[in-house]
């Protein structure tokens, strides 16, 4: 059903421009809606080919009156209309919902109990429980709150062993394979380090005085991670 969207989790808040292509998802960017991406902890987006079709926050700045001191909240969901009805937004919330409990949060959400289609599926998922309701402007608002079957659920997912979110890429096909040449350069890099050490033993060493030992000369070489770049999609989701 997805073989033509890119999901994304990006744990970066999104920037100006980043911000400014989900702006144009959301029916309403006000305060609010800024102090939640602020805040993001993480965001997840969806994509068809270059167009952004739905996104969803996992935020900490939380106002609802949930009974949970380490709170992360699953909010600002949205999706086009026209890519509804596919199970993006259940996919989404999973992807949300493993982030926050491997990030060591109580994972909450915020349904407006005028959506019917949204609170009727988390009272039917074992991963979450209704926590209260309370009333804000004048409507009627859900706190679902993750259980201990979603702690269980995450654990046994297959990534779950590791210490970092894990990049799924998509193999690439038989006419996509490295060329020759492309193989030869790779593994002239990788040995360029023998070479570089071997290169190091012919430069003369340097003394200073006539009791001065012979020095060593050496190369280290070092890499740095390249800064996680924000990738994402963005859906409206007018809620919390």
């Amino acid at each position: 059903m997805f073989e033509n969207l890119t999901f994304t989790l990006s744990p970066l808040s999104p920037n100006g421009a980043e911000r400014e292509e989900l702006a144009t998802l959301y029916p309403l960017v006000d305060d609010r809606w800024h102090q939640k991406m602020d805040r993001a902890r993480a965001v997840v987006t969806v994509r068809d080919g270059q167009l952004l079709v739905a996104a969803g926050l996992v935020h900490d700045s939380i106002l609802a009156p949930t009974s949970a001191m380490d709170a992360l909240e699953l909010g600002s969901m949205a999706v086009r209309p026209d890519y509804r009805r596919m199970g993006i937004r259940q996919h989404v919330t999973a992807l949300r919902l493993e982030f926050a409990l491997n990030a060591g949060g109580t994972p909450i959400t915020i349904i407006n109990s005028a959506n019917p289609a949204s609170w009727a599926y988390y009272e039917r998922s074992e991963l979450w429980e209704r926590e209260r309701s309370f009333e804000q402007d004048d409507q009627t608002k859900f706190i679902y709150r993750a259980t201990a079957l979603a702690s269980d659920w995450a654990a046994n997912l297959p990534q779950a062993s590791e210490d970092a979110i894990e990049a799924v890429i998509p193999v690439p096909s038989d006419d996509l394979a490295p060329s020759m040449e492309l193989e030869t350069a790779l593994e002239q890099v990788l040995d360029l380090p023998a070479e570089l050490g071997a290169m190091a033993a012919m430069v003369p060493s340097i003394q200073i005085g006539p009791e001065a030992e012979a020095g060593e000369l050496g190369l280290s070489l070092r890499s740095s991670d390249a800064e996680n770049d924000w990738f994402g999609t963005a859906a409206a989701d007018p809620a919390f």
